[in-house]
Order: structure tokens, then sequence, then C-alpha cells
């Protein structure tokens, strides 16, 4: 909720205004002479002009392909910062239900029986719980075990106590108790709510379609990861299916190198000045099942820096292009993306850049024409976020 806003009164000096009054009111015969309005100041004036005509007017262009990557780059963000509270948080509700029934447990252990109203409190807390639980995951995850059909065992329970068959109550508790302990372990709420690999949302707001989207993100800002291992940023692999195994880091070093050649082959787009950070994507076409190998899989390389404003993102794409020439346009989807052409240790490439609002995106380097390419060579682009 926004804070109330307060209007303060300046008061100072209005003591003075009434002590002159009352000088003024003696019959003094001074005519004091009217203030002459102040003159407009002409230096002042061109000089918030210039300050107006310097701000550059930066066209926001390709925005779609801006808004998708920003709304991917948040979800990422969020398994990296929030999803291990996520976790926690989950599996310390459910286990406030094991602490529950232990205490059945305990009372029918210590007293020989249970009363009504006992067994009433427990089952209205764990329904209360398993209303709560599976909203704690949302909207990241949506798919949830079914806690509430845990809680019809308690039923049973019930008509165990009213016979006063103590034994069976006991082994009914127990049974349920271990069924909430089975189903709240760190893997098992971590398998139904995967990050390794990223089963959700993110699949299609990558493009689905029986594709991987092997990622890694690497921020310019410092302290910016809280986990960064052995490899800079951080990197995950999004699949359609969290059961599936996938080798390797996702765009790591060793053994693959997978980072340090896409740093190579993109090296002439880099630019560092107001950069918030770099977006590597591989995009594998891996099918709907089973285990994956990057090394066997056909792949294609996206690179893109997200900039902090329109301005910084104008001046890096004026900065990369400085040295390279761009013959013309070309039209994937609702985006223009420009063929640029530039020399490399003596050679002649040829690749693909666009400015996308805040971001800079280039792919598809090689030493092929544009024209002289097969029609097929960017098709693991089509219905995904780049080329929907």
């Amino acid at each position: 909720m926004h804070p109330t806003r307060r209007r303060y009164l300046a008061i100072t000096g209005v003591g003075i205004g009434t002590g002159v009054a009352g000088c003024l009111s003696s019959g003094s015969n001074i005519a004091y002479p009217e203030p002459e309005p102040e003159e407009p100041d002409d230096e002042d004036e061109d000089e918030q002009e210039d300050e107006e005509d310097d701000e550059p007017d930066v066209e926001a262009i390709n925005e779609r392909l801006a808004e998708d990557t920003d709304q991917i780059y948040d979800e990422l963000r969020w398994f990296e910062t929030e999803y291990d509270d996520m976790i926690r948080e989950h599996r310390s509700r459910v286990r406030e239900v094991v602490d529950a029934l232990d205490s059945l447990l305990e009372t029918l252990d210590e007293e020989g029986r249970i009363e009504a109203d006992q067994l009433e409190d427990v089952e209205s807390f764990a329904d209360e719980v398993t209303r709560e639980v599976n909203d704690i995951p949302e909207p990241q995850f949506e798919d949830h075990y079914n806690y509430r059909g845990l809680n019809g065992r308690f039923e049973d329970i019930d008509r165990f106590r009213r016979r006063e068959d103590w034994e069976r109550v006991e082994s009914e508790l127990s049974e349920l108790r271990s069924q909430y302990r089975g189903a709240s372990t760190s893997s098992r709420v971590r398998r139904r709510y995967s990050s390794s690999p990223i089963d959700n949302r993110l699949f299609d707001w990558f493009g689905g379609d029986g594709k991987m989207y092997e990622t890694r993100y690497i921020s310019d800002e410092r302290n910016h990861h809280p986990n960064e291992g052995s490899v800079p940023g951080y990197g995950v692999y999004v699949l359609n299916d969290a059961d599936r195994s996938v080798s390797y880091d996702p765009i790591g070093r060793a053994p693959l190198r997978v980072l340090g050649t896409m740093d190579d082959d993109f090296a002439p787009f880099e630019e560092s000045a107001d950069r918030r950070y770099r977006l590597y994507v591989r995009i594998h076409d891996v099918g709907d099942g089973g285990d994956v190998d990057p090394r066997n899989t056909d792949s294609f390389a996206v690179y893109g820096q997200r900039y902090d404003d329109l301005v910084a993102a104008e001046a890096a794409f004026e900065s990369v292009t400085a040295d390279k020439e761009i013959e013309d346009e070309e039209s994937w989807g609702g985006e223009s993306w420009n063929q640029v052409l530039y020399s490399r240790d003596g050679r002649r490439i040829y690749a693909y850049l666009i400015r996308a609002g805040t971001f800079l995106f280039a792919v598809g380097p090689s030493r092929t024409a544009w024209e002289e390419r097969d029609d097929d060579w960017n098709e693991l682009l089509d219905g995904t976020w780049v080329n929907p």
C-alpha cells in the first residue's frame, strides 16, 4: 500500500510579517516602490533547451522479443535466488502435520487412548495445511501432490477410535505419518518441483516443442550470483520432463567447453559498457523422451546482452557495428534482423544482429554467406521466443 501523502505548511517568518504590519499601521508616510518582476534569464533558458536537445531520442524497436526475454530472465532469477526458500517453506509446512501426528501417537502411547476432540483438532489442522501448502510453489509450479487425499484416512482412524481398537488406531496413524513424511522429503519435493532440469512454464516460454533449452546468464554486477561455482553465472537445462537425465553442466567449461566456444564465436559482438548481463542459450532438438547427451544433438546458439536502458543499448549497437558492414535486413516473425559482415583472422564472417529494446542479440556467425545457407539453417529457432 502506498504511504499516505501529507502536506506540510511552512510557517517560518510568519511572526516577522506580523511585526512589519504593526509598524506600517503606525502612520508612516514613507512610500516604498513596488519591486519590479525579475526578467527571465535568457542564458538559463538556452541551457535548459540545450540539455533537452542533448537527450538522445532512441526508438523502442523489436519490443516483443525484449519483453519475452525479460520474462524468461525473471523466471531464471527466481530459480537462482528464491527456489531453495520455496522448497524449505513447503517442507516445513508439511512437517507441521507430521509433528501433529507424532503428538497424537505420543498421547496414545502414554494414555492408551485419544479423545474425539484431539483427533478432530489434528484433522482440522491437516486440512488447513493441505489447503495452503500447494499455494507456496505457485505460480512457478502447479502440479502438486494430493495431500488432501491423505486426509481421507482420518475417517478410518476415527472409526477404529470409536471401536476402541487402539492397536489399529496406532497403525493407521503411523501409516498416515509415514505418507506425510515420505511426501515431504527434500528429494521428493525437489523432484516434484524440479530445478535440474527445470520443468515448468519456462519450457513453454522458451518455445517448448521437443526442444531442450540449455541456458546460462552471467551478470555484470558484483556479488549478483549468490552461489557461483567454477562456472560463472547461473546455468540450467530447461526441458519437458524432469525425469530425463542430462549430461554435463549447462553452458559449462570442461569437458565440452561450451562457454569458451560461445565467448569466442560471439566476441565480435561483445560490448560491456552499461551492460547488466549476458545471456547464453543453446537450443537442442531432443524429441519428447529419453535421456539427453548434448554432444549428440543438433543445436543452435543464441547470444544476448541486456543493457541499462534504450540509450545504452543503442550505443552498444553502434559500438558493435562500428567495424562491421550492415548489408541488409531479414524479417523473422515480427522482428527485423541485420545481416552484418565483418573480418576475423583474415576471413569474412556473415552473421545476424538485432537490437530488441534494451537487448542486443547475435546469431549465426559463419563463413557461409546468408544467401548460400540451407533453407533450414535456423530451423531450431522456429517456434521459440526468438522466432515464435
